[in-house]
């Protein structure tokens, strides 16, 4: 974790991608795209992967932040999907320790409302018989021990509740961690950096033409295989098709004080609405309440959270925590995204009963595309396409992808606290770095301020996530890098000048440049909290 990963890094590769023939072009930043270049490269294939905007900042940026079998699957008798979910649970949570967090879930049945208290601990064993050992087994609560464990939670006909354990990420650091792995084995990486249009010749995919968005330059890029992990924007590169491949479904997450909330554990919820499950979790100060499910016909660039929807995930949390009475001014922040499920079978079923599960393609133009999936099972589908690759190119290497640790190292808090952090500041570190990569930068103007009153994040991480992980733009920053988009109070509104200001001395921005950064941070802020001026709907 101690390697520079800069604008510099970026150039660099952008000049490799120009001057070599690849073996295999992955197209798309997000956790899929970065888990088959990971794979790739630890296979020994040369690797180039390109994302239009900034790594996870599609869907896998904007997810309910849990790496989790999907225990709700099996009331849809998808045993196989939850099975490889659990797995793959587990193997992060031994491979990726200060990436994956062990989280003690409790849900509630109630009389009247499924699942009964029978089907749910029915449900409950079968999770933990499909899983390893990683993780405690589950517990039956009755009511009152119940109501000890989460005594803010509605009481009136609840007939128990099931403990159990799954996991949770940051998402988008996730997905840049295994960024980094897969530059680390070789491959070449750039974020905003646009597919303009495939190359094909002789009814052929063999690379593509790019546009940096960051300079305006265009160039082009070759490679024996073209992998397309674009998510809901599969369809745009493959060839045109009769129907499209995806049925986009978006899922809407708000952020809500705690303690208002007042829940000490995650919470699974089935709504006394429609029956869905929603989860209430905890994050650090705050609560995450998600997510609603709803088909999607809008333009997938522009997606932002609806007044209906924020209203929705309000009701089930004062449904659920009647001393809440939480409201859209309570709401810290809100985001929306789009699930690339796949388009097929029967299309009158409703959003939630849609497949999660994954399927690779390969066009008449040699394209493979992937779809599908959840963010758990990125490993094992990416190992599905490089397998996939491996036939295509008559090369056979050994997978590595199921074993080696990566990501931050579990370090005593201590490491921290000698280089001058309050204990706040230092446990925030703790979670997110390397002690060697903030000692680094501590020596910077400021390093050990915090950036937004009231919160715990200090300027020493803008330096880190310029120089060691690739953030280009102040949005980069502010809200993939650090997550004060989501957390602060204000949204980190009045600070982007400052933050921007910084950034502009390490990546040579002027005046100009440096404005149109802090305006488009400062309309994306706005669009995000336009569900306030709309509460009707």
């Amino acid at each position: 974790m101690t390697e520079e990963f800069s604008a510099r890094t970026r150039t660099a590769s952008l000049a490799r991608m120009q001057r070599d023939l690849f073996d295999i072009l992955v197209i798309g930043g997000g956790i899929v795209g970065a888990g088959i270049a990971r794979d790739a490269a630890r296979r020994g294939f040369r690797t180039a992967l390109v994302d239009r905007g900034d790594f996870a900042s599609g869907t896998s940026g904007k997810t309910s932040r849990l790496i989790h079998g999907g225990l709700r699957y099996l009331q849809n008798y998808k045993v196989g999907l939850v099975r490889l979910a659990v797995r793959e649970r587990d193997r992060l949570l031994e491979t990726a320790p200060g990436l994956i967090h062990p989280l003690p879930f409790v849900i509630p049945a109630y009389r009247g409302r499924s699942p009964g208290p029978i089907l749910l601990r029915f449900g409950l064993f079968l999770y933990d018989v499909l899983s390893k050992k990683t993780l405690p087994r589950r517990v039956w609560l009755r009511p009152d021990a119940a109501s000890e464990r989460e005594p803010r939670l509605a009481r009136a006909d609840l007939a128990g509740a099931g403990m159990y354990y799954d996991a949770w990420t940051d998402d988008a650091r996730f997905v840049l961690a295994v960024v980094r792995e897969a530059a680390r084995a070789g491959a070449e990486v750039s974020n905003h950096v646009e597919v303009t249009e495939l190359i094909r010749e002789d009814h052929q995919v063999v690379g593509a033409h790019l546009r940096d968005r960051i300079d305006g330059s265009a160039f082009e890029v070759r490679a024996r295989v073209v992998v397309n992990a674009t998510g809901v924007w599969l369809d745009q590169l493959r060839l045109p098709r009769t129907f499209p491949t995806i049925r986009p479904t978006k899922g809407t997450h708000i952020f809500l004080p705690r303690a208002k909330v007042g829940n000490r554990h995650a919470v699974a919820l089935t709504t006394k609405r429609d029956g869905r499950l929603v989860f209430v979790l905890p994050w650090n100060d705050l609560t995450l309440v998600g997510t609603t499910d709803t088909d999607f016909r809008g333009d997938p660039n522009r997606v932002t959270p609806d007044a209906s929807d924020v209203a929705y995930l309000l009701e089930v949390t004062n449904d659920a925590f009647p001393d809440a009475h939480v409201g859209p001014d309570d709401v810290v922040s809100a985001y929306a995204g789009l699930r690339p499920l796949l388009r097929r079978g029967r299309e009158d079923r409703s959003e939630s009963e849609v497949s999660r599960e994954h399927e690779v393609f390969l066009d008449p133009d040699g394209l493979i595309s992937v779809a599908g999936g959840k963010f758990t099972t990125h490993r094992a589908m990416a190992e599905a396409v490089v397998d996939m690759v491996e036939v295509r190119l008559g090369e056979r290497w050994r997978n590595l992808t199921s074993g080696g640790a990566f990501g931050p190292p579990v370090g005593p808090l201590e490491e921290f606290l000698v280089l001058g952090f309050d204990e706040p500041a230092a446990l925030e570190l703790q979670a997110r770095y390397a002690p060697e990569q903030v000692a680094r930068h501590v020596d910077a103007p400021a390093a050990r301020d915090p950036i937004v009153k009231g919160r715990h994040h200090v300027w020493a991480e803008v330096d880190i996530a310029m120089h060691e992980e690739m953030a280009l733009t102040l949005t980069d920053v502010l809200v993939r890098r650090l997550g004060l988009f989501y957390e602060a109070a204000d949204q980190a509104y009045e600070a982007a000048p400052e933050v921007a200001s910084r950034m502009a001395k390490v990546l040579g921005w002027d005046a100009d440049r440096t404005a149109r950064e802090v305006e488009a941070y400062r309309t994306l802020v706005t669009e995000h909290r336009a569900f306030r001026m709309n509460r009707g709907g």
